[in-house]
């Protein structure tokens, strides 16, 4: 019997979706890169799979999942499966308890590249604004891969600015183009592709 199949419906669609991308993106040339716990164990397998039972604590996916809190470890594992099964990035293991990306992994250099190329620096943002937020902001005016919330070093309050990866450069020069226009919450907001902020940030310590 399929463990997931009354557990789906205690999920809404947009958390389906969400749940779905949130794995992609953790799998993604964006983040797979940069991530030295998740690329040392897709390097531990040979197939390059990871257990669902372990993805599944992962703090983005823990929220994304309360409602099935009170279900069973295999029951949740089973739904995110099904979730994941829909994904044109991803693959289950024949026992559906393990997932991998489909894509080999190309080399940090040319993907950092890549990603730089195709992402802007954004602020102010207010502290309370959260990923989900700026997200459906940013995705009104062109699609998101992914936003990453710049933090203090120490404290790891958020700085109130953003790194916003498009889908590729041309969408990041539409976004300049009406930047003059960009306002969130009454603020006007400063937009420059991401590699002429940090190229900034290396003159003013000159």
């Amino acid at each position: 019997m399929d463990k997931s199949a009354g557990t789906l419906a205690c999920l809404e669609d947009e958390t389906k979706v969400k749940v779905k991308l949130q794995v992609e993106f953790y799998f993604s040339d964006s983040n797979l890169p940069r991530d030295k716990f998740l690329r040392e164990t897709v390097s531990a397998d040979p197939e390059g799979f990871v257990d669902i039972a372990l993805i599944i604590t992962f703090s983005r996916l823990r929220y994304l999942l309360h409602p099935l809190g009170g279900l069973q470890q295999e029951e949740i594992i089973a739904t995110v499966a099904n979730i994941l099964a829909t994904s044109d990035s991803l693959t289950l293991s024949e026992d559906r308890r393990r997932v991998r990306r489909l894509a080999e992994l190309r080399g940090r250099e040319e993907l950092d590249a890549e990603v730089e190329a195709r992402s802007v620096y954004a602020s102010p943002f207010p502290m309370t604004a959260t990923i989900d937020d700026l997200k459906d902001y940013f995705s009104t005016h062109a699609k998101v891969l992914s936003i990453r919330l710049r933090r203090h070093v120490m404290s790891k309050d958020f700085k109130g600015s953003v790194f916003v990866e498009l889908a590729d450069p041309e969408s990041c020069l539409q976004l300049l183009g009406k930047a003059s226009a960009l306002e969130y919450e009454g603020a006007k907001l400063h937009v420059l592709m991401k590699k002429d902020y940090l190229q900034s940030k290396v003159a003013t310590r000159i």
